[in-house]
């Protein structure tokens, strides 16, 4: 459903909480944005410049703005975690496209994607945290 969104979009990490990162996708101007939860173990965060122009291991090669989230057939982070899960799962790897930044996770499932209406819908959308007082 993200797929073709207005480019370049803007992607922003509402934080990782209970082991699953929460990021929001907002175009450049109004319109849909989408929020993004992905199960993962490890996750960084790049400035997007010549990151997501390219190859990292995908069918479709560099970005070309068509398909928004791009998932590695291979990596060194692949076959590193593959080769120490201690249950012999497979490990997936996902990069989200940003105007600005570009998120990278690696977990063991898809991400989960939701549609808001509008960008102050998204930006409400996250996690929330409870802090237990004493």
């Amino acid at each position: 459903m993200i797929d073709g969104i207005e480019r370049p979009p803007f992607v922003l990490d509402r934080g990782l909480w209970h082991g699953v990162l929460h990021l929001i996708v907002v175009p450049p101007t109004h319109g849909r944005a989408y929020g993004i939860e992905m199960p993962c173990e490890i996750y960084a965060g790049y400035e997007e410049m010549i990151y997501s122009v390219a190859n990292h291991g995908t069918a479709s090669g560099r970005y070309d703005g068509g398909v928004y989230i791009k998932e590695a057939e291979t990596s060194a982070l692949l076959t590193a975690y593959a080769a120490t899960d201690p249950i012999g799962r497979k490990p997936r790897q996902f990069s989200f496209v940003g105007g600005d930044y570009c998120y990278e996770a690696l977990g063991f499932e898809e991400p989960v994607i939701r549609a808001f209406d509008d960008p102050d819908e998204a930006y409400a959308w996250g996690p929330r945290v409870e802090r237990h007082r004493p």
